[in-house]
């Protein structure tokens, strides 16, 4: 019996060991984080979300895509001015052109005479300017673009939103796996007494086998919630720093006050309007515009060209700047383009942007009343929440009140283990639901900031 219960001495030695390095490398991992770079210290979810929006990659590639919309469309208005260009132009005519004449005008008559016009090399330098007129394609396709402004706006403010969610979510994730990591720590410490108690009672022969085997049982499942709890808290943790945009030597600090953690979750009924609305009503009017624009194709196009310049020829591979050697040459010219007939490719370019409208609209009519149900199921699950965490939280203290009478009561020699370990079982299982219900009520308080009507959070 001596033997045996060396053993059992060396068992629980080992286990004293693991916990005493784990603990003690859990610290000294946030110690070298903490010396060997600089800590960024969050104390609220505001103070995450305004910083997310400031460091977050996604975020800043999100604000380039807003300025090449609007540079697109500016783009889509230069169709308004003129187009104006200057150019020279150096022509040798190897052979020039012939052109019959009435034999009259040399003194030829009742003849055709061949004769050449012009010199062997011109020159001309002067200014081009088109402007155009009328050109109702490129109207609407300025409007299109505007319109694609709108949508690039409302996308952004849907990313901000999501980001809000994910932010809180990850932020109030790491609050609660860091809360289950206190408190599992706390259960290990009572597990390991109460195992210490038990080994000394089957080494007297006062309990068998099986008891001292519930409870190592006991501490071992309390190490392995502390274990998934460590590594939930580390999963968090990276997620909140990659969407902050926090560099890799960067360590991160939430210190929100429990009382603020605990009292965060105040339902609201104020929403503010999906915004998977707003988008696809923009897209319905961008797809009116875009049949407009298809319906474009068949309108005229007038364009006003102009020429300014002046002309030199010379008879040798010479060329003058004075003044006398070049003649004015100008033109205004008007250029109107009627399309006829282009093999019915501009009637089925109407025909599928009326589809496209048509999709639009009924996916706009389809989310408007998914978004009702959404919603409203949102705030009733968060009420329904509210309800079970406050339940939850309620059985938790008292189960742990139980756990701390059992333990004296079980001290005083007043109740068995059996009995302490039944109590201990119904105390572990109200703490796994009083954190569970802790999620669920961040989950769906998460998803509420991100919609509430003032989100300069």
């Amino acid at each position: 019996m001596v033997l045996y219960g060396h053993h059992l001495d060396t068992i629980e030695m080992r286990k004293a060991r693991f916990i005493i390095v784990f603990v003690f490398l859990f610290q000294a991992s946030r110690l070298v984080a903490q010396k060997s770079s600089d800590t960024i210290v969050l104390a609220q979810v505001s103070e995450a979300i305004a910083y997310a929006k400031k460091h977050n990659i996604d975020k800043e590639i999100q604000s380039l895509q807003n300025d090449r919309s609007k540079s697109e469309y500016r783009l889509s208005k230069s169709y308004l001015l003129p187009n104006i260009s200057g150019n020279f132009n150096a022509q040798n005519n190897l052979k020039l052109a012939t052109t019959p004449i009435p034999g009259e005008l040399v003194g030829q008559p009742g003849t055709l005479v061949n004769v050449q016009f012009g010199q062997d090399y011109n020159y001309n330098a002067g200014v081009t300017v088109t402007q155009t007129v009328l050109d109702w394609q490129n109207s609407m396709k300025s409007r299109t673009a505007k319109v694609g402004t709108q949508i690039t706006q409302v996308q952004s403010e849907l990313f901000d939103e999501r980001l809000t969610e994910q932010i809180a979510l990850y932020y109030y994730t790491s609050l609660i796996a860091q809360k289950a990591l206190d408190i599992s720590t706390k259960d290990l410490a009572l597990a390991d007494s109460i195992l210490i108690l038990t080994q000394e009672k089957f080494q007297n022969g006062l309990v068998d086998k099986s008891i001292w085997n519930q409870a190592s049982i006991n501490l071992n499942n309390i190490q392995q919630n502390l274990l998934s709890n460590r590594i939930l808290w580390e999963q968090s943790l990276n997620q909140l720093k990659n969407l902050l945009g926090i560099p890799t030597g960067v360590a991160l600090e939430l210190h929100e006050a429990q009382s603020s953690f605990e009292h965060a979750f105040s339902a609201t009924n104020e929403l503010s309007m999906d915004k998977n609305i707003h988008l696809l009503a923009l897209q319905s009017e961008q797809a009116r515009l875009d049949i407009k624009q298809q319906r474009a194709l068949y309108y005229p196009k007038l364009t006003l060209n102009a020429y300014f310049g002046q002309q030199q020829f010379q008879n040798d591979f010479t060329f003058s700047l004075d003044g006398n050697a070049w003649s004015d040459y100008s033109y205004v010219g008007l250029n109107v383009s009627v399309p006829i007939f282009t093999g019915f490719a501009n009637h089925q370019k109407i025909k599928i942007a009326k589809i496209e409208k048509r999709i639009v609209d009924k996916s706009l009519e389809q989310e408007k009343r998914e978004s009702i149900l959404r919603d409203d199921l949102l705030l009733k699950e968060h009420s329904i929440n509210l309800d079970a965490l406050t339940s939850a939280h309620n059985n938790y203290l008292l189960y742990e009140d139980n756990v701390s009478l059992a333990h004296q009561k079980l001290q005083q020699g007043i109740i068995s283990l059996e009995t302490y370990f039944k109590v201990f079982e119904d105390y572990l299982k109200s703490e796994n639901n009083y954190l569970n219900a802790l999620s669920n009520l961040y989950s769906s308080y998460s998803t509420i900031l991100s919609r509430k009507n003032d989100n300069n959070l």
